[in-house]
């Protein structure tokens, strides 16, 4: 073993790498700020501060999905869920790929319904009736999102620095805040691209050394043997075909129909570069899902981890010359991701508080910082990543995927219809996520069963209330 850091300690060289470590995060943080004023400078209306006046190249836009999909949730979540997915953890980034694929079709109609936000593509589709539901509705599932990238940050931390769980939180959620009530869109595409980047080659080199170093006692006979003794890919006890049914159903459809997919498209110059973005993002996906697959698996094997498991997994992996830059770069996905789905929920919001109009700068800045406050909030509550975005994701795809597809498709439905489909989606899914297991084997499936009665109820309000174009 290299050397192991302890929350903030490197076993071996405490003070040197202590102090690497702070200076790293310092700098990183400066050039946050210096990023985050530069870009307040250049926004000078709502346009640019919410899509970047419409002029991001298929580069940009791709580089920013990934680095929204390859958020702290997705990424650290997945890799400490190893213990008991396995390699199965590789789903969760395979379904959003196929999720992104499932988009393609529908992309350049989406882009030429859309403006700002989601909620305006559902005003375009069905009237304001429907829009006032969706800016109600997402803002509060998305917040849950929000909170789950704080969780992931304050992992992080805790993991490289001394501090506690409760002070991670409240530095993570006031970096990104900040920066993303500064400089809006401009400055989220400005990074993402180079922090996609930078965490898929943090990852590569993770799983390089991991593979190089082998399991616990050294090797690759021993890393193979960690690896046959981890739950398998694709499936296994604790993950069968109808939990990638319901992970499709829940997670995939939002990289679909998701505000914060629809929020990078609408950044592009033009329908067919938001198309193209969209299929570049889905096949960088594919090879980081296996990826984060074998991290997961490895991650098992590692006794007594604590913090966030892939960076006890870079302690044990990687030279301690690296340890910085990979706790940058894993920091930089945690910050791509929070603040996109950050902007998203609170131009939804103050949008609905404006009645679609475009309102002003310092109004919005007002909304993103309360916002933040209240997912702060959450996250000293809940400190369950997976299950706090599982939970906002699956409120979200019970309300809006049939709906948005729905119209996409170019079928038409009365507008009160809509609303109650979204309303009862929602609902359902909410029930079926919090639902405790009942008596008998049925009533061990009742939330499952919630679940999926979430869809074919929306359809079905939809279909009851169709109307001819």
């Amino acid at each position: 073993m290299k050397g192991l850091f302890f929350y903030g300690t490197v076993i071996g060289y405490p003070l040197l790498n202590y102090r690497i470590m702070t200076i790293a995060l310092l700098v990183y943080l400066v050039f946050l700020v210096v990023i985050a004023i530069r870009s307040a400078r250049r926004v000078k209306d709502i346009p640019g501060f919410f899509v970047a006046r419409k002029g991001a190249s298929a580069k940009a836009v791709a580089g920013s999905l990934v680095a929204t999909i390859l958020g702290g949730s997705a990424v650290i979540g997945a890799v400490d869920s190893g213990a008991r997915l396995g390699g199965a953890a590789s789903w969760f980034m395979l379904v959003g790929a196929l999720g992104l694929v499932a988009l393609i079709p529908f992309a350049g109609r989406a882009y030429d319904h859309g403006r700002y936000t989601l909620p305006d593509l559902v005003e375009n589709l069905y009237g304001k009736g429907p829009r006032l539901v969706a800016s109600l509705v997402i803002p509060i599932a998305w917040t849950g999102i929000v909170a789950a990238q704080i969780i992931a940050a304050a992992k992080l931390l805790m993991t490289f620095v001394p501090l506690g769980y409760t002070t991670s939180a409240v530095i993570s959620a006031a970096v990104f805040t900040g920066y993303t009530l500064a400089g809006g869109q401009h400055s989220i595409l400005r990074t993402d691209f180079l922090q996609a980047c930078l965490i898929i080659l943090g990852l590569a080199v993770i799983a390089a050394f991991a593979i190089y170093v082998g399991g616990p006692e050294g090797g690759l006979l021993s890393i193979s043997d960690t690896l046959r003794g981890a739950p398998a890919f694709p499936f296994n006890a604790n993950f069968t075909p109808f939990d990638l049914f319901l992970l499709i159903l829940t997670y995939g459809t939002t990289y679909t129909a998701g505000p914060d997919i629809f929020s990078r498209m609408f950044c592009a110059k033009d329908a067919a570069t938001a198309k193209k973005s969209v299929a570049i993002a889905a096949a960088v996906l594919v090879p980081v899902a296996f990826v984060i697959g074998f991290l997961a698996v490895y991650g098992v094997s590692l006794d007594g981890a604590q913090g966030a498991r892939i960076t006890a997994i870079a302690d044990n992996v990687l030279p301690p010359v690296l340890i910085p830059l990979i706790a940058l770069a894993l920091l930089s996905v945690v910050l791509s991701s929070a603040d996109t789905t950050l902007l998203s929920s609170s131009v939804i919001l103050y949008r609905m508080t404006q009645r679609g109009r475009d309102g002003n700068l310092c109004g919005i800045r007002i909304t993103i910082l309360l916002n933040g406050i209240v997912a702060l909030l959450l996250a000293l509550v809940f400190t369950d990543i997976i299950g706090t975005l599982l939970l906002a994701l699956a409120v979200y795809a019970g309300a809006f995927t049939v709906p948005v597809l729905w119209g996409l498709l170019g079928l038409k439905a009365k507008p009160k219809f809509v609303a109650a489909a979204i309303v009862v989606g929602g609902a359902l899914a909410l029930a079926g996520k919090l639902c405790p297991a009942l008596p008998g084997a049925l009533g061990a499936h009742t939330g499952d069963i919630l679940m999926v009665a979430a869809f074919v109820v929306n359809a079905i309000i939809l279909a009851i209330g169709r109307v001819s174009k």
